[in-house]
C-alpha cells in the first residue's frame, strides 16, 4: 500500500491524477470496452465530479493502474472507501450471509459444477492438525478444487520434520462478499478469522492469490482507524503464499514447477492478486500474467468473462495444462475452457 493512500484524503488523491493515461493498457476492463469511462482514468474522473457509474462494478481491484501511475493512485482503494460508506440491502444480505461459512460449496452446488471437484483426491486427504509449525489457512479452493496441492506441500516439509496446522473454525476470506459490494459481512468473517489465527503462531500460508490480497490489504484498508487495524496489521505480517514460503524452506524444490514448462506443457498463470511476488515469481519460473476475467458474479451475467477468453486463449496454444495460484482463476479457466488444457493448481506438480 501506498504511503499516499495512507496519509492523504480522497479528494487530495484525485488531484494528484494528471491523466497521462498509463494506467488505461493495463486495465482489463479498459482493453475489453475500449471506453474511456471503463478504464482507472475515467473512473477517477467521475468520482471528482461525484458521479456514479456502471464501469465501478467492472472494477476487478486487480490493482495494476497502481503499480504503474505515477502517483501509486489506485482506483481499488478509493472505491473500496466508497463501499464501505454505501447502503446494503437488508434482505440479499441475509441470503448472502446463510452461506457465509463456505460460499463455493453453494455456488459450486447452485451451477451443477459439483464435478469440478475431484472426491477421489479429497477423500485420499486428512488432516486434523490444529496445531503446527506453520499454519494452513484451509480456503474455500483448498478443500474443493485443488486439496492435492496442500498433500503435495505437506509430503514436502515433512522431510524437513516442519508440521502444519489447521486451525478448527476458520471461515472464507470474504472476497465473494466483496464482489457483491457488502462490507459489513466481509467484516463478520475477517473478525472470526483473526480470532481464531491470533492463538496461532508462525506463518500463515496461502494457497489463493485473492485469499492473500483480502488478508494483506482488504482487511487492513476496512479495518483502517478502527480498534483492530493494529490487530490486523500484525497479523498481515504473518500472511505468506505456500509458493513464497516454498522460496524460503525447501527452495530446490521449486525447480520442478521450472521444468514442468517444457516437459508436461503446462503454462503457469500469475494471477493479478498475486502481486508482492511478482518479481519473486519471474527469477523462479516461466509465467504469463493474463487476466482470467474476474469471478464476479455481476460480470457473468455481461458475459466479461467470455470476452477475456478471447484475449488470453491465445496464450493457451500446445498448452496441455493450465496451472493457475487462484480459486477465481481456476473458477474461470474450468468454466470457459475445453479439456486440453487441464486446469491445476501449481503447487500440484511439486
Amino acid at each position: 500500500m501506498s504511503k499516499i493512500m495512507k496519509t492523504q484524503s480522497i479528494e487530495e488523491i484525485l488531484n494528484l491524477c494528471n491523466r497521462c493515461g498509463k494506467c488505461l493498457p493495463v486495465c482489463p476492463s479498459y482493453r475489453i470496452y475500449k471506453i474511456e469511462s471503463f478504464s482507472p482514468r475515467g473512473r477517477l474522473f467521475l468520482i471528482s465530479q461525484g458521479k456514479e457509474h456502471e464501469s465501478f462494478e467492472s472494477c476487478l481491484f486487480c490493482e495494476n493502474c497502481e503499480r504503474i501511475c505515477p502517483h501509486n493512485i489506485s482506483f481499488p482503494k478509493i472505491y473500496l472507501e466508497k463501499l464501505k460508506n454505501k447502503e446494503e440491502k437488508r434482505l440479499s444480505k441475509e441470503i448472502l450471509e446463510s452461506f457465509s461459512q463456505d460460499p463455493l460449496l453453494i455456488f459450486l452446488k447452485i451451477n451443477d459444477w459439483l464435478h469440478m471437484v475431484n472426491l477421489e483426491k479429497k477423500s485420499e486427504i486428512e488432516f486434523n492438525q490444529k496445531e503446527g509449525d506453520v499454519i494452513i489457512y484451509y480456503s474455500c479452493g483448498l478443500k474443493h478444487l485443488y486439496p492435492q496441492a496442500l498433500k503435495r506441500f505437506e509430503d514436502i516439509l515433512k522431510k524437513r520434520d516442519i508440521t502444519i496446522g489447521i486451525p478448527e473454525g476458520l471461515v472464507c476470506c470474504g472476497a465473494i462478499f466483496l464482489n457483491f459490494g457488502y462490507i459489513s459481512l466481509i467484516k463478520k468473517n475477517a473478525l472470526k478469522n483473526l480470532e481464531i489465527l491470533e492463538k496461532t503462531k508462525g506463518f500463515i500460508v496461502m494457497f489463493c492469490a485473492t485469499c492473500l490480497w483480502m488478508f494483506k490489504k482488504v482487511y487492513l484498508e476496512i479495518f483502517k482507524n478502527t480498534i483492530y487495524e493494529k490487530r490486523f496489521i500484525e497479523l498481515s505480517k504473518r500472511i505468506i503464499s505456500a509458493y513464497n514460503y516454498l522460496s524460503e524452506v525447501a527452495d530446490e524444490e521449486l525447480k520442478n514447477l521450472k521444468s514442468k514448462n517444457l516437459k508436461e506443457k503446462v503454462l503457469f498463470h500469475l494471477p493479478c492478486h498475486l502481486t508482492e511476488e511478482f518479481n519473486l515469481v519471474k527469477n523462479k519460473i516461466e509465467v504469463k500474467d493474463f487476466c482470467c476475467g474476474s469471478a464476479k458474479l455481476s460480470l457473468w451475467l455481461k458475459g466479461f468473462q467470455k470476452e477475456n477468453k478471447k484475449e488470453w486463449i491465445k496464450n493457451l496454444k500446445n498448452c496441455n495444462i493450465l496451472a493457475t495460484f487462484c480459486t477465481g482463476c481456476y473458477l474461470n479457466f474450468n468454466v470457459l475452457l475445453k479439456k486440453p488444457p487441464l486446469v491445476s493448481h501449481w503447487l500440484e506438480f511439486l
